[in-house]
Parts: C-alpha cells; sequence; structure tokens
C-alpha cells in the first residue's frame, strides 16, 4: 500500500465515516485511496475550504466524534483557517489534513507552496508533518489523541504530495478506541476539590449553575440535570452551553450573559450569592463586562482546562477534571453524605413567576403582522411547529442573541449550533451539511443571515446537489445589520459600508441551485412556509425580508442599555 492507501485504512481503524473537503492537484493519491473505499467513507465535496471545515466543525459538535476536513495546498490551505479556528476556539475536536508540495521540492518556490504548519498554527491545537512515509501512522494515532483529549481542539497534519504516492510495507494499522470519540481518557477533579464545591452549594441560599460550552462537549446533562434537582439549584448556560440541561425543566432558567440573555436569568445571575461555573471560560460577555458576580458572591468553577481556572474571575473553589466524570463524583458524594434538598429561596415555582413576563413578550411578539416580519415571530414559529428533536443551527448576527433567548430546547444534549468563538459569517447554511450527516435522523434548520448568505451561498449548489432535506430560514434585512447597530448606537449614526442597495432575489438564486425557493412577503405565510420546509424530503429555501436590529433591537445587554440611558 502507498501511503495514501494506509491514512484511509487508519481513518477506517479509527471509524470515520465522513470527511468533508475541495479537491486539489496535491490531493490525487489521497482522493485515489478515497475512491477505492467509498463504500465505507463518504467524502462530501463542498464548493469552498472554509464551507468544508463549518461542516466538519458542526458534525464534530453533533456526533460527538472528531470531524475530518482537507484541503489542497496553496489556496486551500489558506481557504481552510476560518473553519478550523471556530473549531479551535470553541474546543470541538477536528483533524485537519492538507496535502503540499512534494518533500523535494521545499524552497524552490514551487507553485502553492507555503509553510503550512506555521500558516495554521494559530488556529489549531496539535500539528504534524509527515515527511516520510514511516511516520504516518504515529502522527495519525498523536492527532487523534490531541483532538479528543483534555481540552478538544483542531489537530493538523501535512501530507506532502510526493510522500504519499510512496510504498509503505508493514504498516502499524491499529487505532486507539478511545479516540474514536470524545472526550477520550475522561479525567476527575479531586476529591477534596469536590466536597470544598459541595459544602459551598449546600451553605448557599441563592446558588446557580451556569453551564458553558465544556459541559456540552463533555456530555454531562444528565449529571447537570441530577445535580439542580438533588440541591434544587436554578441551571443557566452561555449560548455554547444551550443543552446542558433540557431547557422544559423547572430548574432550567435559560442563557445568560451580555448575548441572547433572558432578564430574569441575569437578574439571578446578579443576585446569585454562589455561582458554580461548569465549562465555561466564564468571559466578558458572561460577567456582563466584569459586573457580575457580585463581589461577595462565592465563586466556585470546574473546567477541564487548567488555565481557565480563575482566569477571568477569582474562584473561591477551582478543580480540574472533565465535567460528567467530576460531577458523577459530586452526585456519589451527596449520596454518600445523605443530604437532603436543601431550602432556597428560588424555587421552580418562583422561576415561573420570574420568568412569565419573559414569555408574554414572546407570546405578543409571535403574533404582531409587521411587514417586513420581526424576527421573534420566525423563531416563535419555528419552535411552536418543530419536532422534539429538531437541529437548529444559527448564524452570527441577527439570529444569534433571538435564537438563545427564544429557542428553547426540549431535550438535553446539543441541539442547538451557534458559532461562537470567532462569530464568522457564513457558518450556518454549510454547517447543516454536517449536521445532516451527524444526525440524519433528525430535522435540520439553518438560520441564515442576509450577510451570511453572500459568503457561503454558493454551498446551497452542495445542498441541491446531494439532495439534503434541510430547512433554510434567510433572515433578509438588507444589510450587516449587527455592525450598522453599532454605528447607529456609537457613531453618531454615520452609516458606512452596510446596506445591500442592489437588489437580489434569494428564492430564485436557491431554486438556480436546483433548492425550492419560497419568498413570504407576510408573517401569516410562515407556517405553512414552515411547515412545507420541515415535510420536505428535499431541500427548501424560505426567503423572508426581516426588520433590522435598528428597528427591532435584539435582547443584547449593552445596547438594551445604551438605549435605556438616552
Amino acid at each position: 500500500m502507498n501511503t495514501a492507501q494506509v491514512l484511509v485504512e487508519l481513518l477506517k481503524a479509527y471509524k470515520v465515516q465522513h470527511i468533508f473537503g475541495v479537491p486539489g492537484d496535491t490531493t490525487m493519491h489521497f482522493y485515489d485511496a478515497l475512491y477505492a473505499a467509498r463504500d465505507d467513507i463518504q467524502h462530501i465535496m463542498a464548493r469552498d475550504e472554509r464551507s468544508a471545515a463549518f461542516m466538519a466543525d458542526t458534525y464534530a459538535r453533533l456526533s460527538h466524534r472528531p470531524g475530518i476536513t482537507e484541503a489542497p495546498s496553496g489556496g486551500g490551505a489558506t481557504y481552510v483557517i476560518p473553519g478550523i479556528a471556530e473549531a479551535n476556539g470553541s474546543s470541538v475536536p477536528m483533524i485537519v489534513f492538507t496535502s503540499d508540495v512534494p518533500v523535494v521540492d521545499e524552497g524552490k518556490g514551487t507553485l502553492t507552496a507555503i509553510d503550512q504548519a506555521r500558516l495554521l498554527e494559530a488556529a489549531t491545537k496539535w500539528r504534524g508533518v509527515v515527511k516520510r512515509p514511516s511516520m504516518l501512522p504515529d502522527i495519525v494515532r498523536r492527532a487523534f489523541r490531541a483532538a479528543t483529549t483534555g481540552r478538544g481542539g483542531v489537530a493538523h497534519i501535512v501530507l506532502p504530495e510526493d510522500v504519499l504516492g510512496e510504498e509503505l510495507p508493514s504498516p502499524a494499522l491499529h487505532a486507539e478506541e478511545a479516540c474514536t470519540v470524545y472526550p477520550a481518557y475522561r479525567t476527575q477533579a479531586p476529591r477534596v476539590a469536590l466536597e470544598a464545591i459541595l459544602d459551598a452549594l449546600l451553605k448557599a441560599s441563592r446558588p446557580l449553575i451556569i453551564a458553558g460550552g465544556g459541559a456540552v462537549l463533555s456530555g454531562a446533562w444528565d449529571e447537570i440535570t441530577a445535580l439542580a434537582e438533588r440541591l434544587h439549584i436554578p441551571v443557566a448556560t452561555t449560548i455554547n452551553g444551550k443543552g446542558s440541561i433540557n431547557e422544559m425543566h423547572p430548574w432550567s432558567v435559560g442563557v445568560i450573559g451580555g448575548n441572547g440573555a433572558r432578564p430574569y436569568a441575569n437578574q439571578l445571575m446578579a443576585e446569585a450569592d454562589c455561582i458554580f461555573y461548569l465549562g465555561s471560560k466564564v468571559n466578558s460577555l458572561t460577567t456582563l463586562k466584569g459586573t457580575v458576580p457580585a463581589p461577595t458572591a462565592t465563586v466556585l468553577q470546574l473546567n477541564v482546562d487548567p488555565l481557565e481556572l480563575g482566569n477571568n474571575v477569582p474562584a473561591t473553589v477551582a478543580a480540574c477534571g472533565d465535567i460528567k466524570e467530576s460531577l458523577a463524583a459530586l452526585l456519589e458524594l451527596i449520596s454518600q453524605r445523605s443530604i437532603s434538598a436543601p431550602q432556597r429561596s428560588v424555587t421552580p415555582e418562583k422561576l415561573e413567576e420570574l420568568a412569565a413576563p419573559f414569555w408574554e413578550a414572546v407570546a405578543r411578539n409571535a403574533t404582531r403582522p409587521d411587514v417586513p416580519v420581526v424576527p421573534q415571530r420566525i423563531i416563535e414559529t419555528l419552535w411552536q411547529h418543530t419536532p422534539e428533536d429538531v437541529v437548529v443551527v444559527a448564524d452570527p448576527g441577527t439570529m444569534t442573541p433571538f435564537t438563545a433567548s427564544q429557542f428553547r430546547t426540549r431535550r438535553p444534549g446539543r441541539s442547538v449550533v451557534i458559532p461562537r468563538a470567532h462569530g464568522g459569517l457564513g457558518y450556518a447554511l454549510p454547517a447543516t451539511v454536517g449536521a445532516y450527516y451527524a444526525r440524519p435522523g433528525e430535522r435540520i434548520v439553518g438560520l441564515v443571515g442576509d450577510g451570511s448568505f453572500g459568503m457561503s451561498g454558493t454551498e446551497l449548489a452542495t445542498i441541491g446537489m446531494l439532495k439534503l432535506p434541510i430547512t433554510l430560514i434567510h433572515f433578509n434585512n438588507g444589510s450587516f445589520g449587527w455592525i450598522k447597530m453599532l454605528q447607529h448606537l456609537y457613531y453618531g449614526q454615520r452609516y458606512l459600508s452596510v446596506d445591500f442597495t442592489g437588489k437580489m432575489d434569494a428564492a430564485t438564486v436557491a431554486e438556480g441551485f436546483g433548492v425550492r425557493g419560497i419568498r413570504i412577503t407576510h408573517p401569516d405565510q410562515l407556517v405553512d412556509a414552515i411547515t412545507e420546509g420541515l415535510a420536505s424530503n428535499e431541500p427548501v429555501f424560505i426567503d423572508v425580508h426581516t426588520r433590522s436590529e435598528l428597528d427591532e433591537v435584539p435582547p443584547v445587554h449593552a445596547w438594551q442599555q445604551a438605549l435605556s440611558q438616552r
């Protein structure tokens, strides 16, 4: 076997079933090997390497297996960076393969040559270059180990073209079973730290759990739910933490922070006398730019990455360990000590009372007849007509805060995907492809901004070619609305290069790519369009003209504060 064939055999050993990528001159050996293995591994061709990486990112988030993406030398290696940067910044396990010019051509100014390992260094967790065929098996195993252990991330393997074609006799084809999924090789926080955390939670009168993206990556939703029930503690999440608890659960309070928070959730956070952060970076959005927790509050932190402990907020008790593994041990401590649920000042009935004004406002917005359509009506209509097993992938911008606050998950585990590491536009449309292959038995919905559509709309060709049963809802407000809102609030309404003044018929564009296009001109058409899309066995693109952020301010804490002070 040549090196490319050995690589494919190793991928099969790691139970890889899907690879997302774009072909190029230097990947021909790899593609030929994939062709021979096409019954075992499906290669999904994207129209752009960035899109392929977004597909692999979402695939990994929803499947709990490392996402696999590949790109050729030159432009391919440069184009893939936004997608892998988002995955790495969100601690999502991914393997990226970039083929390269032959080793013998290094330093000769060969077309497409660039130092790929150095180029991708800032966007990856680990890197390896296969200089000789014999190096490949060990490098592949290290890559999977690096991506899936500790704080997950992207592992990058550089594959020179000539090495891919060379023979590799008697290769070691074994795989580490533990690293076929993530997190691999879980660690448990020290018992003494868990005992201190338990004591602090029992002592508090108004504790709050805040679960971040690390809690979902760990798969800790059952343990978080059990902890909330056993100790009567409300559970809030960050946007990436959505899914840490079923949001219909009586102890769930939804998203907190500076973007997409429910007001009563932020109120609970401000009033908490003890906050237990699980797998959260505790960044400026989570702390409302450092205004919470209260100075007198007890801060507890559990994270798999020790560098995050006390990094942004001093921790009263900090513990390093896998969230699921460590919370299971904490629950065992509760059982061993025969602890009964303490009396709290906040009960499920109190939470329901606090939430009532917010949901009353949601209900009012869901019937508003405004044209253009208000985004809140789209989100609520979607929620009312989707099944429990729907997966929603949303772009940055308008979709993020409204989806985060309004779209309640009906089950634990990840079912809402929003890119929060870098917030790059153009994410949702290609990402729905990865979502489909990760969860082929579930309904996939993409919430696409018009700014994002301009960047990745050509992936409609991929969706149309594959005839994937994906429903795409296009929020068409004719601008880079988020940036325009910043110019409106903070720069004297001096609008520059934020409006899409030309005419674009997005539904017709979708039709041109073989996707059914529906144009919404009145909010009363939403229900029929959404139900048609969800019932279809083929892709449907719904173009909705929506009110912009200037007219319909989303739940962004800083914006609402700025407007209240005018």
